[in-house]
């Protein structure tokens, strides 16, 4: 004989519209249990075995921890249209989240009930001639039949609802069930979010996008999972938070985007290996990844974060790959003091395991343009990395990032090529650590006793050769010849000419990420729109992430083209 053992839905997964579910089903033959994955499914032509699989799925009648808006499904239901309830419109159709958007859409919901008056089989969204019937349980709820395949897709009516799902059986040639059916509930069904509209704004004088000597440069702080479950992003809708819905937002947002290079942070090691790498190889990238040197355990294996850097193999290819940990430079650091307790200070200080990337890319053809083919391939060093994030510890930030550029003058010194420095780094407009960055050097009135208590970087010669501008800040040299400029240059810091905030959390908003790059061989022609607070939708107290936005960081975007390259 043939039973099921189990039927279970995605562990830990919150269904989201669009999002297809697949459960699994556990079989018994015999003394073997084992996948029904092999059983074809009901109405295909019987095979050597009479087995097939019956699949039905269910929507709730009852919402599930509260309902959920009909005209902004990222937001819980604050009222219910009675008249929808009378005239048996759809349930899910009636709620709205507060009596503006109740008004606001009074004239549609007329509409509603004129349809459901004219057509009274329609109750629940489903006609008489519909996806199937609904059953009823023990409890009084009503369950409303929505598909009859394997796998489903939750479609908008879904939204706020749970999906159940029932497997069994069934002897084909003798048309009867093989034994009793087994069961799955899915999670509330959230909405679909929406990505967020953001375009890039060609700065004058910098002709057609694409063409020969043009790529664009993404760097994002993608938020780990690890960090999102705590105390700081408590404020969130766990399912908000979940890493099973941020997941799907974020690889849309990427994949939309569609950058030629992308410099992410915070990805954590296990969703890079299982998750981001396949996802991204399967759209054309190729990726590189250096994670921090500490892991810790997550509830279920042991992960940390680190910076990914995918570029897509169709524009570069991979000639070099260099991997920055700060601990080294750190223990090299301390190892040349004589002092017992000065060498444990410095290391306590210093060790925070943050790490950076450096790729050296080769452009194809189509990237350095058709008249460079008698230089030699054309070389692009990108630079990817994530400061070390406690405020108190500005001292530290700066060695960091006056450690990654050393190791850049020194690739610099070596062959003439173009550099982009990208990443999260810790660090607000007018720091020391953005000034070493965007002006070369460190004024020795950035540099007061407090900031250096160890006196680390006293003797540090706190400056570099590189000739670094931040993208953004192209922005405010530019002339607002366009209503699109005018609101950019209006989302610019005036004082440091960097955009408005980059990162908003419960109790901060500012700007933490930056896009740099050698301004003697690239030139940014156009950038990725900066979003607005209203834009965001972040509420006071609150901060990102929320439903549409999944990081509480925002990504930049900019194109560059290459000095003599053409374009």
């Amino acid at each position: 004989m043939i039973s099921i053992v189990s039927v279970r839905l995605p562990t830990g997964d919150t269904p989201v519209a669009t999002v297809a579910l697949e459960p699994y089903v556990l079989i018994k033959r015999g003394d073997t249990v084992q996948s029904a994955e092999d059983l074809p499914p009901e109405g295909e032509p019987a095979g050597a075995s009479p087995w097939q699989l019956r699949s039905r799925w269910f929507r709730s009648s009852i919402p599930r921890g509260g309902a959920v808006c009909s005209v902004h499904p990222e937001r819980e239901a604050g009222l219910q249209c009675t008249v929808c309830l009378r005239a048996r419109v759809a349930q899910h159709l009636s709620y709205h989240c507060s009596p503006e958007c109740f008004r606001s859409s009074w004239p549609q919901h007329q509409e509603y009930h004129r349809q459901a008056a004219a057509n009274p089989s329609h109750e629940n969204g489903y006609d008489a001639a519909g996806k199937g019937s609904s059953t009823t349980m023990s409890t009084g709820e009503t369950w409303v039949e929505v598909g009859r395949d394997r796998r489903y897709t939750p479609q908008q009516e879904d939204v706020g609802f749970v999906l159940k799902y029932e497997a069994s059986i069934i002897d084909a040639a003798r048309a009867f069930e093989a034994c009793r059916p087994g069961t799955a509930f899915s999670a509330r069904v959230r909405p679909a979010p929406n990505l967020p509209q953001r375009n890039l704004v060609p700065l004058p004088g910098a002709g057609p996008g694409g063409g020969y000597g043009r790529f664009t440069l993404l760097s994002y702080n993608i938020l780990a999972d690890l960090y999102a479950k705590a105390d700081g992003h408590s404020q969130c809708p766990a399912w908000v938070v979940a890493w099973p819905y941020r997941r799907q937002n974020l690889l849309r947002e990427l994949l939309t985007r569609r950058p030629d290079i992308m410099c992410l942070q915070e990805v954590q090691s296990d969703h890079y290996t299982e998750w981001l790498l396949p996802e991204l190889t399967k759209a054309g990238y190729l990726g590189i990844y250096k994670k921090k040197t500490t892991e810790i355990f997550t509830g279920s294996t042991y992960a940390i974060d680190g910076c990914a850097t995918f570029f897509r193999r169709d524009r570069f290819a991979l000639v070099k790959k260099y991997e920055v940990e700060f601990n080294k430079a750190a223990v090299s650091l301390a190892e040349q003091m004589s002092n017992p307790g000065q060498k444990k200070a410095t290391m306590n200080r210093l060790l925070k395991d943050n790490v950076a990337l450096i790729a050296v890319l080769e452009a194809a053809d189509g990237v350095a343009g058709p008249g460079d083919a008698g230089r030699g391939k054309q070389l692009i060093c990108v630079a990817n990395t994530h400061i070390h994030a406690n405020p108190e510890l500005s001292d530290v930030k700066l060695w960091q990032v006056h450690t990654l550029l050393k190791g850049l003058e020194k690739i610099a010194n070596s062959a003439d090529i173009p550099m982009l420095v990208a990443g999260d780094f810790n660090s607000t407009p007018g720091s020391a650590a953005h000034s070493l960055l965007v002006r070369g050097r460190v004024e020795p009135s950035q540099l007061d006793p407090s900031m250096d208590p160890l006196h680390l970087l006293r003797d540090q010669k706190l400056q570099h050769a590189l000739p670094l501008a931040s993208a953004y800040a192209a922005l405010w040299d530019q002339p607002p010849t366009s209503e699109a400029l005018k609101r950019q240059r209006a989302r610019l810091d005036p004082a440091h000419h960097e955009p408005l905030f980059t990162n908003i959390g419960r109790d901060y908003k500012g700007t933490l990420d930056y896009i740099l790059y050698t301004r003697d061989s690239l030139a940014p022609r156009a950038l990725l729109e900066l979003p607005s607070e209203a834009d965001v939708g972040a509420r006071p107290g609150e901060g990102l992430p929320n439903a549409n936005w999944s990081s509480d960081h925002v990504s930049l975007m900019a194109e560059f083209a290459i000095a003599g390259a053409g374009g």
